[in-house]
C-alpha cells in the first residue's frame, strides 16, 4: 500500500514530515551536504537501526509542531480539492549504559475537503479494487502514531538494533454516507551490523509490516447506504445494505543491506540494497462468510543505490549518487483467479552535488542536480487500456546557510524539478519549483530552535498544485 506514495516522496519532494528543519529549509539537498541527520553512515544512509548507538551520542529531545497544505486542480478523479494535516511529534533519545533508545510520539489530524466518491485513505494504491459511495464530501483523519528504537553492542564490533511502530487513525465523511474508516498499520524490524574497521561497515535489516484499512458505510435513517466496488476504472458491482463493510489487508517482508567504505582518507562510499514483497488482499463480508476475498495483490520491489562523499579540502565536499529502483505489481479476482492490472515501473538516477563553507564569511553554499528516466509499463486489462511510458526527468538545488549573528542562522533554497511523465497523476511535461526557507536560533544553554517554510508550485501546461509546509523544531539537551 506504500508504492505510489513512496514514489511521490522520492520523486516530487512534496508534503512529507522533514526529521530535520535545517535541511528542509535548504531545499532537502541529499548528496553533497553533512548535518547531524544527514550523514553517509549506516544510520542516516543505511536506516539500520543497529547504528543508532553510533550516530546519537548525546541526549535530546525534539518538540515539533507542524502544518503541510495542499490546493489546486491537477488532481485525479478521486483527490481532494484541497487538504491540511496538522501534527505534533515528540521525539526523544536516551544514551543508557548498555545502549541507545529513541522513542517518539505523533498525533495528526487531517482534512481532506471534497474529497470525490471515494471511501478509501489511499484509493491510488497500486491497486484495481476500491470501494466508492454516490457524494463528493470531506474527510477528517487524526490519530497516534508511536514507535521506538533501541541499540546495543552485546559483543565488540557486533551491533544489534530493533525497531517497532504503530498507528491508528479514524477517518469519518461529513455526508452520505456517513462512511467510516479505521486505518491501522504496525511494522518491526531486526537490524543488525559489524564493524571490520572504522574504515568498512556492513548492516543487514529484517523489516515486516501488517497494515490493515476497515470502511464501513452505515446508513443513518430509513434507507440503505449505496455502494459501488469498483474493479478497475469502469466496470463496478453495486451494494447496498444498512451496513455496507469492506476491508483491505497488506502483509509485507523488506530485506535490506548497506555497507559503508572508506578507501582511502577523505573519501566515504556508501552502497546499499533492498528487495521488498508485500501481499494485499481487498475482503468484504459475503453470506455466512465473515471475509470474502474479492481481490489479491502482489506488490514486489527492489532497488539499489550507489553514494559517495570527497573531502578535498576540509570546507569542500564532492557528493556523487546513482540509483535504480524497480516497482512491479500485479492483481487479480481471486474467485475466478482473472488477472485485472498488471504494471511496473522502473528508474535510474545519477545526480552529483557539492557544499563548500568560506572560511572569510560564515557562509555555506550547497548546489545539487540529478538526472534520470521513469519508465513506465500499465497493462489494465478489465479496461482494455495498456500504456508505455519512457521519460526523463532532473532536478536542481541551489541554497545557503549563513550566520547573521553569533549562533543565529539564515537559510534558503531553491529546488526545480521536471518530468517528462508524472506516473503520479499521469501529467506529461510536470514541473516543481519549491522555494524553502528557515531560521536556527542556537544561542541558549540547553535549546536550540529551528523554523523552516517551503512553498511549492507543481504544473503542467494546464493545471497546478500549491504546497506550503511549516515546521518548527524545539531542541532540548539533557533532559
Amino acid at each position: 500500500m506504500k508504492k505510489i506514495i513512496l514514489f511521490v516522496i522520492i520523486f516530487l519532494f512534496q508534503i512529507s514530515l522533514a526529521q530535520n528543519e535545517r535541511v528542509a529549509a535548504i531545499g532537502n539537498p541529499s548528496i553533497a551536504f553533512k548535518d547531524f541527520d544527514l550523514d553517509l553512515n549506516l544510520y542516516d544512509f543505511g536506516n539500520n537501526y543497529a547504528w543508532l548507538i553510533e550516530d546519537h551520542t548525546f541526549d535530546v529531545l525534539y518538540i515539533r509542531p507542524s502544518v503541510n497544505f495542499q490546493s489546486g486542480d491537477y488532481r485525479r478523479f478521486y483527490d481532494p480539492e484541497k487538504s491540511s494535516k496538522y501534527l505534533l511529534s515528540f521525539d526523544g533519545t536516551k544514551i543508557l549504559k548498555d545502549g541507545a533508545f529513541r522513542g517518539y510520539v505523533i498525533y495528526e489530524i487531517e482534512n481532506r475537503v471534497n474529497v470525490n466518491l471515494a471511501l478509501s485513505r489511499y484509493p491510488y494504491n497500486g491497486v484495481p479494487f476500491r470501494m466508492t459511495d454516490t457524494t463528493t464530501g470531506n474527510f477528517l483523519y487524526n490519530g497516534p502514531r508511536v514507535g521506538f528504537q533501541y541499540s546495543f553492542i552485546p559483543v565488540r564490533d557486533f551491533y544489534v538494533g530493533l525497531d517497532l511502530n504503530y498507528q491508528i487513525v479514524d477517518g469519518l465523511k461529513n455526508i452520505y454516507s456517513r462512511a467510516k474508516s479505521l486505518w491501522r498499520n504496525i511494522d518491526g524490524s531486526l537490524n543488525l551490523a559489524y564493524k571490520f574497521s572504522d574504515d568498512f561497515v556492513v548492516g543487514g535489516k529484517l523489516t515486516l509490516l501488517d497494515n490493515k484499512e476497515s470502511i464501513e458505510a452505515k446508513s443513518e435513517d430509513l434507507f440503505d447506504a449505496e455502494i459501488f466496488n469498483f474493479r478497475g476504472d469502469t466496470y463496478a458491482f453495486r451494494r447496498r445494505s444498512q451496513t455496507v463493510e469492506q476491508t483491505y489487508r497488506e502483509k509485507l517482508a523488506r530485506y535490506d543491506f548497506a555497507t559503508i567504505i572508506s578507501p582511502v582518507q577523505d573519501v566515504t562510499i556508501g552502497l546499499k540494497g533492498n528487495y521488498l514483497n508485500s501481499n494485499l488482499k481487498t475482503q468484504f463480508p459475503y453470506g455466512t462468510l465473515k471475509e470474502y476475498e474479492e481481490g489479491h495483490t502482489v506488490f514486489e520491489d527492489y532497488g539499489t543505490t550507489l553514494k559517495m562523499h570527497y573531502f578535498p579540502t576540509k570546507n569542500l565536499l564532492f557528493g556523487f549518487e546513482g540509483s535504480f529502483d524497480n516497482y512491479s505489481s500485479w492483481s487479480r479476482i481471486s474467485e475466478i483467479s482473472l488477472m485485472v492490472w498488471k504494471w511496473k515501473i522502473q528508474t535510474i538516477t545519477v545526480g552529483s552535488g557539492a557544499s563548500y563553507k568560506f572560511s572569510s564569511i560564515p557562509l555555506i553554499l550547497v548546489s545539487e542536480i540529478k538526472y534520470g528516466k521513469i519508465k513506465s509499463d500499465s497493462s489494465k486489462y478489465i479496461d482494455n487500456i495498456f500504456s508505455n511510458y519512457d521519460e526523463p526527468f532532473y532536478s536542481t538545488i541551489f541554497s545557503f546557510e549563513y550566520e547573521i549573528f553569533k549562533k543565529v542562522f539564515l537559510r534558503a533554497g531553491y529546488n526545480f524539478n521536471k518530468f517528462g511523465f508524472d506516473v503520479v497523476r499521469g501529467g506529461k511535461d510536470v514541473s516543481l519549483s519549491q522555494f524553502s526557507a528557515g531560521i536556527g536560533i542556537y544561542d541558549f544553554k540547553s535549546i536550540q530552535i529551528d523554523y523552516y517554510i517551503s512553498y511549492a508550485i507543481q504544473s503542467n501546461s494546464f493545471q497546478n498544485n500549491k504546497f506550503l509546509n511549516s515546521q518548527l523544531s524545539i531542541k532540548i539537551f539533557n533532559y
